[in-house]
């Protein structure tokens, strides 16, 4: 007795999911990283001095290796994602005193984190439902 699967069509089927579902997640990580990004710079705890410190702040989303290298660029293209283990959303700022104003003064003036708190579980939800309701 003698079985023959074919597994063209399933593999087929299978790179167009993994295609839709990394271009959803892309999609969706990109618009929540704008999301981020400006909500951080309305909710900011600190007066501005400057402006730099908001100004700065940046929604960050994109593909990246298990060792952590990648691109955070909103709209990745779709060639290379394949080698991508992970899609990351953040928000960051970009001045050399940010790290005191998210980490020092107990935290008093911390924004980034706050910002991540607020916005994950909506995020999560919704590249959950890019994977549960692919056409």
């Amino acid at each position: 007795m003698r079985l023959r699967i074919e597994t063209d069509q399933l593999l087929a089927g299978l790179t167009a999911f993994e295609l839709k579902s990394r271009a959803c997640i892309a999609n969706r990580g990109a618009s929540a990283a704008k999301d981020w990004e400006d909500y951080a710079k309305q909710n900011r705890p600190w007066t501005d001095r400057t402006g730099n410190a908001r100004r700065t702040l940046e929604g960050v989303a994109g593909w990246v290796h298990s060792d952590g290298s990648g691109s955070f660029a909103p709209a990745a293209p779709l060639t290379g994602l394949f080698s991508c283990d992970s899609f990351c959303v953040g928000v960051e700022g970009h001045m050399p005193y940010s790290v005191f104003l998210e980490l020092g003064y107990g935290r008093k003036y911390s924004i980034l984190s706050p910002t991540v708190h607020h916005f994950a579980p909506s995020v999560l939800l919704g590249f959950a439902d890019c994977l549960c309701n692919m056409k």
